[in-house]
């Protein structure tokens, strides 16, 4: 999934880049932009989970695994519509997934080795946001020039996050005496509310071009179904915090 996910991402970037260096797609000086202006942003970046549910508590407490070992890369895209020169309105796809093992902090096998099993946790948020840029975008000379400037801008969103959770490998069936190794998959998936703040900066490096760094925080949690790992707690919290660096380019 990540190499199909950055081998798309790269087709992108390639396809973008073609056209801020050939002037053919360059927008005449003279004139302040039309309102639609439009553009995408490709990011990438590290998510880090809070972790904070009876679920993860319960993981930890009984496993080598930590919510924070998850923490990976994150790539994102967003297409952003000018309501205004200081409104603008994004739509967000990102990705992220990640794979940890593990062992049973107080259990082994008869041998003395560790008894693991693997976690993946994959995500694909679906969102929307308003943003808000308190300087403007643009800025024009007398007589019509574009300027390009570095743009700061915040905002706040929602949408959905599409998420599936695993567990496979090797765990203890404690109905038995001695507890008893067994090899099982584990999974569940859903779709579950996010809501989310940004805040970020977009530097010029050409007349229609930047590169961009943005913080963005979410909250987002669902029920978890089914005996994962004979843990009862089903709340699973997917919040988390990511720090993004990319590419953006206007049309």
């Amino acid at each position: 999934m990540k190499r199909a996910i950055l081998a798309a991402s790269l087709l992108l970037l390639i396809s973008a880049l073609p056209a801020t260096a050939h002037p053919g797609h360059r927008r005449p000086p003279a004139g302040p932009p039309p309102a639609s202006e439009s553009g995408l942003q490709i990011r990438l970046g590290n998510f880090n989970f809070e972790g904070d549910s009876d679920f993860w508590d319960a993981t930890e407490d009984v496993f080598t695994l930590d919510a924070s070992e998850l923490d990976d890369f994150v790539l994102g895209f967003t297409y952003v519509h000018s309501i205004s020169n200081q409104l603008e309105l994004g739509v967000n796809m990102d990705f992220f997934e990640e794979t940890e093992r593990s062992e049973y902090r107080d259990f082994v096998d008869s041998a003395g080795f560790a008894i693991l099993h693997d976690t993946e946790l994959a995500m694909a948020p679906m969102t929307v946001d308003v943003r808000f840029i308190p300087g403007g975008r643009y800025r024009i000379r007398p007589g019509g020039r574009h300027i390009p400037k570095p743009i700061f801008y915040f905002g706040v969103g929602a949408g959905l996050n599409f998420w599936e959770y695993e567990e496979f490998g090797d765990f203890l069936d404690f109905s038995f005496d001695p507890p008893e190794i067994f090899f099982d998959h584990f999974s569940d998936d859903g779709v579950a509310f996010e809501a989310h703040a940004l805040a970020g900066v977009e530097i010029p490096v050409g007349r229609w071009s930047y590169i961009l760094f943005e913080g963005r925080h979410s909250r987002s949690d669902d029920d978890l179904g089914g005996d994962f790992s004979g843990l009862p707690e089903t709340d699973l919290d997917l919040s988390g915090t990511s720090i993004y660096a990319g590419f953006s380019y206007r049309f």
